[in-house]
């Protein structure tokens, strides 16, 4: 994965990109047995989903390898109960802030995943989340499928924001037989009188569901349900899909 985000992190934040992440954070939290006491949000961004599970009232910890996106979260996070960490979560720092067994909630929110494109790194990560996991503790997580990227076809552009003085479109695309889908995200804002652009590159892997349940199983998770963002069980041809995994007592 390369450094995204260092740059695109303010203007993710001002399009309100994360409103995503922060509603089915709200979902996840309504929808849990009994409220968590310790979460973890990796790839936590900005913070939108983070907050909100602090805000529960849980000690709550957020990991991200964007520092630019963190500067945001700390910004945000005011007098909330949250360590914020900057580390990949292919290689989380283990130790006092990250014990094992110490949480009764993982999160990984809005297509977080699908930015892993190395053969074995979502049964890492997964791996990974699993140790952090009490007995009875729930890892939860949203991907992209193969029917989302296959509307990218060999060329999609979407214009996702345009007020303000700011332009933000992305241009889309998907190699089916490698299983990559690009995204070019470009932006155009008014400053001082004169336009200023920016552009990154973003890489994301169509996880196939049989893999997914591989690398939950091979964790020793077990899958409750595969939903929808809506929080109802997901279609076979569902754009988006959330996993919600538990680790047996």
């Amino acid at each position: 994965m390369s450094d995204i985000y260092a740059g695109y992190a303010p203007i993710y934040d001002a399009i309100g990109q994360g409103a995503f992440a922060e509603a089915l954070a709200r979902r996840i939290l309504a929808a849990l047995p009994v409220p968590p006491e310790r979460v973890l949000d990796l790839a936590c961004g900005a913070g939108a989903a983070t907050l909100v599970l602090a805000a529960s009232g849980a000690a709550t910890v957020g990991v991200d390898r964007s520092e630019a996106m963190l500067v945001i979260a700390r910004a945000r996070a005011r007098d909330l109960p949250v360590t914020w960490l900057a580390a990949d979560i292919r290689r989380l720092p283990v130790g006092e802030t990250l014990a094992p067994a110490s949480f009764d909630l993982i999160t990984c929110l809005y297509d977080s995943l699908n930015y892993l494109t190395g053969t074995g790194d979502l049964a890492l990560v997964i791996g990974n989340a699993t140790r952090l996991l009490r007995p009875g503790g729930r890892l939860i997580f949203d991907l992209n499928t193969e029917h989302e990227f296959a509307t990218w076809g060999e060329g999609l552009d979407q214009v996702v924001y345009d007020a303000n003085g700011l332009l933000v479109y992305h241009r889309l695309a998907y190699d089916a037989t490698a299983r990559l889908a690009q995204g070019r995200v470009v932006w155009f804002m008014y400053e001082g009188g004169r336009w200023r652009r920016g552009e990154e590159h973003h890489v994301e892997r169509a996880w196939s569901d049989v893999e997914v349940l591989d690398a939950l199983a091979g964790a020793g998770l077990r899958l409750i349900a595969r939903r929808a963002p809506s929080w109802e069980l997901a279609p076979p041809d569902a754009p988006r899909v959330v996993y919600e995994a538990i680790r047996p007592s």
